[in-house]
């Protein structure tokens, strides 16, 4: 009983994750759990997880094609209910120099964008992109829905 009450107590507390990943679409799946995680710990349902983790794969490609010459900072704070994650990408701090040949697939980026946009409408609550301290970064934020739906 005492695990319940715990739990219970938790989900009202402020908690705040960061992750830094190398820009790559295989290990975005490590961004999708944290974010999973997060959504369980605010009470979301599993509906809620899944347009959760579907929200942070478009939040990761907003900046355009993902490349091993930068990373992605998450950041995942939970208030209460309602979870927000916000992205920047970075410059990879690198310990040598590696230069790899990277074969792209030509992509129209603002048609990506533009379908990014759509999904992260019905995805989650709200989500933006803004300019902080001259890195861009994008933002959403899910709150867990009580009501049926």
């Amino acid at each position: 009983m005492n695990a319940i009450v715990d739990s219970k107590r938790r989900t009202t507390e402020r908690e705040v994750i960061e992750i830094s990943i190398p820009s790559s679409v295989d290990l975005v799946v490590l961004a999708r759990f944290t974010a999973a995680t997060v959504g369980a710990r605010a009470g979301f349902d599993l509906d809620e997880m899944d347009d959760l983790r579907l929200a942070v794969d478009e939040l990761s490609i907003s900046f355009g094609p993902l490349d091993g010459e930068t990373c992605l900072r998450f950041e995942f704070l939970r208030e209460d209910d309602t979870v927000t994650v916000r992205c920047t990408r970075e410059p990879m701090a690198r310990l040598s120099e590696v230069h790899e040949s990277v074969e792209r697939d030509v992509i129209n980026w603002e048609q990506a964008r533009e379908l990014s946009e759509q999904l992260l409408n019905e995805l989650v609550d709200a989500h933006g992109q803004e300019v902080t301290n001259g890195r861009s970064a994008s933002w959403l934020r899910k709150r867990h829905c009580t009501s049926p739906r």
